[in-house]
């Protein structure tokens, strides 16, 4: 009879005490996906139990640079005093000194540029989606103008971490040590699993995340915690306000990952807003009565001109090519 995963076994799996046979039935018991949400919230717990120092690394960079510019000094501190001569003893000293500083200040100009050292960029091609898969055998599509960082020199033993800017669809990948996958999308908002698909976006608009399936757990900011089940979509605005909902259609949200455009009763003006996400393109609309039309459909569109022309057959509107932005208008009658 095998023996029951309980509390007890997790937190020594968590500390890396178990035997390669409990690690197998730990394994065995994940495959439920029902006892996934009792993971994590053990798993919480234990971390909660065994915290970990994690340095400002921007605080102390930026007490640092005070100190170069001499802004941070003691109040009662020595007079200032007359400069005399330096000792030719004392030369070698210096030269020894300026070294130093020398290489301080390298190590801080390394420090500024830590993303470009720690991660690796991924990008999607203009005007088009990319596909990309992780050294761990994660899928990822990446929307127009988005990125993903991920670490050059590889996911730590904890956890799988990477870092979202845009849209992107992850199809995530089981390991066997049962390592999370987290993607981390920027203020405070994080989406920790083990083995799922859903879609995450991150704009200056707002957060939003939709899963497909599997199950995922949301970090949110202030210390909140959110489980999520397949078929929800979660959606933060910039003032913090979130609402969890299970789209009725939910085609619309994943119709980018075939260059598609899902439209139902949409306003010109969202649709204005989406050719500005996907294809990087400044689409003003002067005319609110213009604004306020709305349109139905799917359709293909690989390049902004193709929405356009779309959009021409579809309405009775006038488009303009500026030249740091398109214009739409309704026709003026001759």
């Amino acid at each position: 009879m095998k023996k029951q995963v309980n509390k007890h076994l997790l937190f020594d799996f968590f500390s890396e005490k178990t035997t390669l046979m409990q690690r197998k039935l730990i394994e065995e018991w994940l495959e439920d996906s029902e006892n996934q949400e009792l993971y994590y919230k053990y798993l919480d717990e234990w971390e909660a139990q065994h915290p970990q120092f994690f340095p400002d690394l921007d605080k102390a960079l930026q007490t640092y640079q005070f100190v170069l510019e001499g802004e941070i000094s003691s109040k009662e501190g020595p007079e200032p005093m007359e400069e005399v001569p330096m000792p030719e003893q004392n030369r070698g000293r210096w030269w020894l000194l300026r070294g130093l500083v020398a290489a301080s200040v390298l190590f801080a100009a390394l420090f500024l540029y830590r993303k470009e050292l720690m991660y690796q960029s991924l990008k999607s091609a203009a005007g088009h989606s990319s596909t990309y898969r992780l050294p761990d055998g994660t899928q990822v599509i990446l929307n127009v103008n988005s990125e993903l960082l991920i670490p050059r020199f590889g996911f730590g033993r904890e956890s799988r971490e990477v870092i979202l800017f845009g849209e992107a669809n992850f199809n995530v990948t089981h390991t066997r040590s049962h390592t999370r996958f987290v993607v981390n999308m920027g203020d405070h908002y994080q989406v920790e699993v083990l083995g799922t698909e859903f879609v995450a976006y991150s704009r200056k608009e707002g957060k939003r995340v939709f899963l497909s399936r599997g199950k995922v757990k949301l970090q949110l900011p202030e210390g909140k915690q959110l489980y999520m089940k397949p078929g929800n979509l979660f959606s933060s605005a910039q003032d913090g306000t979130f609402k969890v909902s299970t789209p009725v259609k939910p085609q619309e949200l994943t119709a980018w990952k075939e260059q598609m455009f899902y439209f139902d009763n949409t306003l010109l003006s969202d649709v204005a807003r989406q050719m500005e996400e996907r294809f990087n393109v400044n689409v003003r609309i002067s005319d609110p009565l213009l604004s306020a039309r709305r349109i139905g459909g799917i359709y293909r569109a690989e390049n902004a001109d193709d929405l356009l022309q779309i959009l021409s057959e579809l309405l009775p509107i006038e488009i303009i090519q500026n030249q740091d932005y398109i214009e739409l208008r309704i026709p003026q009658n001759p």
